[in-house]
C-alpha cells in the first residue's frame, strides 16, 4: 500500500470524519503513525471512524486503540445476529462489568435492551466499542486514584 503525504492524509481523515479538524488536533494525531501503524488510507479511515464513534476519546492513548481493535475483532468473530444474553456473556468473558443504567443509556438508540432480543452485530458495534472504552476508563481511574492515595 502507498503511504499518503500529510495533506492527503488529513483531507481523507476530515472527509471520513465529516468535519474539519484543527491544526493542533492534527499535529497531536500525527505521532500515532509510525512503522507499526503506517500512514496509509486504511489506517486513516479506521482512525477517523473511531473518532466519529468516540468523539471525546484521546486517540494518542495506545490502550484506547488496542481496545478498539479488540472490539473490531469481537464484531468480526460473531455471527451476524446475537442475543442480549449472549452479549452480556461476551462482556463477562472480557471482564467488562457495566452498570444496568449505563447499559440502558447505550441501548436507547436501539429502543432499549432486552436479554431475549436478537440484535444485528453491526448495530451493536458502538455498544461493544463503548463497553471496551468504559472498562479502560475505569481501569485508568483506578490507577489514578491509587497513585493519588499514595502521594
Amino acid at each position: 500500500m502507498r503511504k499518503l503525504d500529510q495533506k492527503e492524509a488529513r483531507n481523507l481523515f476530515e472527509e471520513v470524519l465529516g468535519r474539519r479538524i484543527s491544526d493542533a488536533s492534527w499535529y497531536r494525531l500525527k505521532p500515532i503513525f509510525g512503522d507499526d501503524f503506517p500512514l496509509i488510507k486504511q489506517n486513516i479511515t479506521w482512525l477517523a471512524e473511531v473518532k466519529k464513534q468516540l468523539p471525546k476519546c484521546d486517540l494518542r492513548l495506545v490502550p484506547v486503540v488496542n481496545s478498539v481493535k479488540v472490539a473490531n475483532q469481537l464484531i468480526a468473530s460473531q455471527e451476524s445476529e446475537i442475543s442480549g444474553k449472549e452479549l452480556l456473556e461476551l462482556f463477562d468473558q472480557h471482564k467488562i462489568t457495566i452498570h444496568p443504567n449505563t447499559l440502558t443509556k447505550w441501548f436507547r438508540p436501539l429502543n432499549g435492551f432486552r436479554k431475549t432480543r436478537i440484535y444485528e452485530s453491526k448495530e451493536l458495534y458502538p455498544i461493544i466499542l463503548a463497553a471496551h472504552t468504559y472498562k479502560l476508563r475505569k481501569e485508568i481511574n483506578k490507577v489514578t486514584q491509587s497513585t493519588l492515595k499514595v502521594s
